[in-house]
């Protein structure tokens, strides 16, 4: 029963840091404004903008496995 519910905390614990690391991206976007792609960038929109990027340099596969 102690484990379970140490379990059930660490899994709260780790979602509250998400959320919070969330909000703190998409307040630095509000607070930077409409800006260019910068290096080391944290606000939502760069790190959107970085994922982007990444997910078009992808190769496509020209073979089936």
């Amino acid at each position: 029963m102690n484990e379970s519910k140490h379990t059930e905390q660490t899994a709260n614990i780790q979602w509250e840091m998400i959320i919070e690391m969330i909000d703190a991206s998409m307040e630095l976007a509000r607070k930077l404004g409409k800006h260019p792609l910068a290096e080391g960038c944290n606000c939502i929109a760069c790190v959107n903008k970085r994922k982007r990027i990444v997910k078009d340099s992808e190769p496509e596969w020209k073979y089936r496995l």
